[in-house]
């Protein structure tokens, strides 16, 4: 299951960058909404973008008119390898906006469409967390259960409806050994580092695969959680708080600081 991108450049053949909409179509909802923003070189399709490079979009109506400006934060996707720009903007209504970016010495790039929805297809900000029967270490040898090369074992003791229904949960589908986006282990990296930061949470770490021993991709079966869950893509991050609502979700890849501020604002 790849990250999915909405390639919808359209630059002139002067312009050596094109910006690509990343998150998933269909994930994008109304309201305070994280969009993922990567740049490419025109020619090449070779990732750009960096975190001295400050790029500042602006969201458009389907006539061109601004709606507000957004400073992206840079992330890394593989790190010092790959990243992307998050951008945290106010959705007005479900419509096909225009995002134009700013993009330093990369120009002034863009148009690219946005489309937002009313009701993602993913579950989102404000859902009830899915209370998934997920499978636990009591049942399942590690080597079995996660691809992780050094996996936490903390993170398989408790299925995801056991974590939710008992305080605020960090959970994070991902398969370090089959993840097409290269990805899943940088992300469940940061994640089982910051963890210690914050003990007081439960973390749960979801294979995307349940035969993670398979000899092909073609032959992998994925868990039965990734459709209660809706999940269109890899890697995801999701927190919950108290009462089992999500109150973070992160699609891709995230920054340390995004992940610390969600973490600290469900930790009791």
């Amino acid at each position: 299951m790849a990250l999915s991108g909405l390639l919808l450049a359209a630059c002139s053949s002067d312009v050596a960058a094109f910006p690509r909409i990343v998150s998933f179509p269909g994930s994008v909802g109304v309201g305070e909404q994280r969009v993922m923003v990567a740049l490419a070189d025109f020619k090449s399709g070779e990732s750009l973008g960096s975190p001295d490079v400050e790029v500042v979009a602006t969201l458009r109506d389907s006539t061109g008119s601004p709606l507000g400006e957004y400073t992206g934060e840079f992330v890394w996707l593989v790190p010092d390898v790959r990243g992307l720009y998050a951008f945290y903007m106010d959705i007005p209504e479900p419509e096909t906006f225009q995002i134009t970016l700013d993009a330093g010495r990369f120009g002034e790039l863009g148009p690219v469409g946005l489309v937002t929805v009313e009701d993602p297809l993913v579950v989102s900000q404000g859902d009830d967390a899915p209370r998934s029967d997920t499978r636990t270490s009591a049942d399942v040898k590690l080597v079995d259960l996660t691809s992780d090369p050094n996996p936490d074992p903390s993170f398989y003791e408790l299925s995801v409806a056991e974590a939710v229904e008992s305080g605020p949960t960090v959970i994070i589908f991902a398969s370090p050994a089959w993840c097409t986006t290269q990805a899943c282990g940088p992300l469940l990296d940061q994640v089982k580092d910051l963890s210690a930061g914050f003990p007081s949470l439960n973390y749960v770490h979801v294979e995307v695969y349940e035969n993670i021993q398979a000899s092909a991709l073609d032959d992998l079966i994925p868990v039965p959680s990734v459709a209660d869950w809706s999940l269109p893509s890899e890697t995801w991050v999701f927190v919950t708080d108290a009462e089992g609502m999500v109150r973070a979700a992160f699609e891709g890849a995230a920054s340390d600081d995004e992940l610390s501020r969600a973490f600290e604002a469900v930790s009791p």
